[in-house]
C-alpha cells in the first residue's frame, strides 16, 4: 500500500498515464506504435507540472496540511522537492534530443499552467485573474492534456496524418479528460467555492455537472464509432468503448467515491487503461 500511495502522491502515476495516452493517440492517427523521444518529455514534463503545483500550493497555504488532497504532499515536503529536481533534469536531458521545436507546443501550456497555479495560490491576483473566468480550470486541464498527448505525435511523428484526422483525435480526447476532470471538481467543491474559483459543479451544482460529465463522455464515445469506422479504423472501437464505459461505471459509483483513493487512483486510472487499451488493440488487429 505504501508503494501505491508512493506512485501516486509523488505524480509518477499520472505522468505514465500521460505516456500512455500519447502512444495511444499515435495508434488513433493511423501511426504504428513507437517508443519516441518526445514520450520521455511528455513524462517528465507531467511529472514537473503536477509536482510544481503541489509545491506552490503547499507553501502558499498553511492550511494544506488539513486538506486531503494536499496532505501528502505537506508532510513530504523534502521528497516532493526531489521530485521536482527529478523531472526538471529529465526534461532539460530529453528537450536536448527532441529538439527545440517541442518547445513551441510546451512552452505555452506551461506558462498558462503556471500563472493559473500562482493566482489559485494567492500570488499575482492583482496582475492575473485566471481563476476568475468561469469553467477554466476545467477547460485548461482538458486542453493541456489534449495538447501534450495529442499534438505532439501529429506535430513530431515521421507520418503526417491530416488535419481533420488531429483534429477529430484532439476532439475526442478533449472531452474524456473533460468528463473525468468534473468529478475533481466536485470533491473540490466547497474550497473552489471559498477561493472564487467558477467550477461547473460550483455554478450549476453537483448534479447537473454529473450529468454534464456523463454527457460528455457519451459525446466522446459517439464521435469515437463515426471516427474510426470512417478511417477504417475499427480495431480501435472496442478499446474506446471499454475505456469508456468502465470511466462511465467508475464516475458514477457511489460505493467507489469512498474509497480514499478514489480520485487519484481509480479516475487517473482510467487514464492509464484509456491509453493502454488503444494502444494493444494496435497489436490484436495484426493477428
Amino acid at each position: 500500500m505504501k508503494a501505491i500511495s508512493f506512485i501516486i502522491n509523488t505524480n509518477l502515476y499520472i505522468a505514465f498515464a500521460a505516456v500512455c495516452l500519447t502512444v495511444a493517440s499515435q495508434v488513433q492517427l493511423g501511426m504504428h506504435p513507437q517508443l519516441q523521444a518526445y514520450l520521455a518529455v511528455v513524462f517528465f514534463a507531467s511529472l514537473l507540472d503536477y509536482n510544481a503545483h503541489r509545491l506552490i500550493i503547499v507553501r502558499s497555504k498553511p492550511d494544506a496540511f488539513q486538506t486531503e488532497k494536499y496532505q501528502w504532499s505537506a508532510t513530504h515536503l523534502p521528497l516532493l522537492k526531489m521530485m521536482l529536481v527529478f523531472a526538471a533534469a529529465g526534461l532539460a536531458g530529453t528537450l536536448l534530443l527532441t529538439g527545440l521545436k517541442i518547445l513551441f507546443i510546451l512552452a505555452p501550456l506551461a506558462l498558462l499552467s503556471l500563472l493559473y497555479s500562482l493566482t489559485v495560490s494567492g500570488k499575482l491576483k492583482r496582475s492575473f485573474r485566471l481563476h476568475k473566468i468561469p469553467f477554466l480550470k476545467t477547460f485548461l486541464i482538458a486542453i493541456v492534456w489534449t495538447s501534450a498527448t495529442v499534438l505532439l505525435p501529429g506535430m513530431l511523428s515521421d507520418h503526417s496524418p491530416g488535419i481533420s484526422q488531429v483534429l477529430l483525435v484532439a476532439i475526442e480526447r478533449f472531452t474524456f479528460i473533460f468528463a473525468i476532470a468534473i468529478p475533481f471538481d466536485i470533491r473540490d467543491i466547497k474550497t473552489d467555492s471559498l477561493s472564487a474559483i467558477n467550477t461547473v459543479p460550483v455554478a450549476l451544482g453537483e448534479k447537473k455537472a454529473i450529468q454534464i460529465s456523463n454527457g460528455t463522455l457519451l459525446l466522446s464515445m459517439a464521435i469515437a464509432v463515426l471516427h474510426y469506422q470512417q478511417q477504417n479504423l475499427v480495431f480501435i472501437i472496442p478499446a474506446y468503448l471499454f475505456s469508456a464505459a468502465a470511466t462511465l461505471i467508475f464516475m458514477n459509483s457511489h460505493k467507489l467515491k469512498k474509497l480514499p483513493l478514489y480520485h487519484h487512483g481509480i479516475l487517473d486510472g482510467c487514464l492509464l487503461l484509456y491509453g493502454l487499451l488503444i494502444s494493444i488493440s494496435f497489436f490484436f488487429q495484426l493477428n
